[in-house]
């Protein structure tokens, strides 16, 4: 008989997990949600075996238990609920920010029960179970977060958690979990306020909707995750501020930069380069490029 997994928020992410697992493997899914016509609706799509707006009797169905909220809602929680856990029982979670979770984890996990967490590199300006897909997490990235020094953490239950990001379509990676959140500083959490300063840049003064209307493609793309549920990513950014601090230090020595090759006689060559450079960059995406690790 396969595993169960609960899935602790069915929104964008854990929504999306629980049509992905339904789909792609033989995990059984149960659900929890605040919000009873969420849970009816998992129950609609066939995607969970039971859905739930209280947590103990996901606990009690669970093998795996993925922590699917906001960092720190998710760390309140767990702090909550952690002397229901059994030994044998899995915790992960598929936050963007690990440092308040983990030590969350830490500080109240029972002996016995294990922690490993994961981070699904997938996403969208848009939330909620309405937005979820069984294909969000195809091509994209599923990092696994490694702490064998921890006794919590098991090297089988990694390898576990790294198989089923490889079933549901996903590119591995694995990172150590106290190297992650200086990472996904620098690819997640500081473009997003970057996107954000962007947008209040160009739309936020008297002009705003004059230039918004002018605005095309380029904008929209490059201000695409602006739009995203604030509560969630303040959580998020606020929770890894001190990385993000050391990313805008990196961007503004950047700019410094850019503005000698502005001002540069040369007729904008070594602009040229340095955008050579950048796209050259880009173009290594591996979302861009296909490329899987097997």
């Amino acid at each position: 008989m396969g595993k169960t997994v609960g899935i602790i928020g069915l929104g964008l992410l854990g929504g999306s997990l629980a049509k992905a697992l339904s789909a792609y493997t033989d995990y059984s899914v149960v659900g929890y949600a605040r919000r009873r016509e969420v849970c009816e609706a998992a129950l609609q799509d066939g995607v969970v075996k039971h859905a739930y707006t209280e947590i103990e009797p996901l606990l009690e169905e669970s093998d795996i238990i993925v922590f699917s909220l906001p960092p720190d809602t998710n760390a309140a929680l767990f702090k909550e609920i952690a002397h229901l856990l059994k030994p044998g029982q899995i915790i992960t979670d598929v936050s963007s920010a690990k440092e308040n979770f983990a030590k969350a984890v830490y500080e109240s996990i029972p002996e016995g029960v294990v922690f490993v967490s994961v981070h699904p590199m997938a996403g969208s300006e848009k939330g909620g179970y309405e937005v979820s897909h069984k294909n969000l997490f195809k091509g994209m990235g599923w990092i696994i977060l490694e702490d064998p020094s921890s006794p919590a953490y098991s090297a089988t239950v990694a390898q576990e958690l790294e198989d089923m990001g490889r079933a549901l379509g996903s590119r591995i990676e694995r990172v150590g979990l106290y190297e992650h959140d200086e990472y996904l500083a620098m690819v997640s959490h500081t473009p997003h306020l970057m996107a954000s300063m962007i947008t209040n840049i160009a739309g936020g003064d008297e002009l705003g909707e004059l230039r918004m209307r002018l605005s095309a493609g380029g904008f929209r793309d490059s201000t695409r995750v602006a739009g995203g549920l604030p509560s969630m990513w303040r959580e998020i950014i606020y929770g890894n501020r001190n990385n993000v601090l050391k990313g805008l230090s990196q961007i503004e020595k950047e700019m410094e930069y850019v503005r000698t090759l502005l001002l540069a006689d040369d007729n904008g060559e070594a602009l040229e380069e340095y955008l050579e450079k950048c796209r050259d960059i880009r173009n290594k995406l591996p979302y861009l490029t296909g490329q899987l690790r097997k």
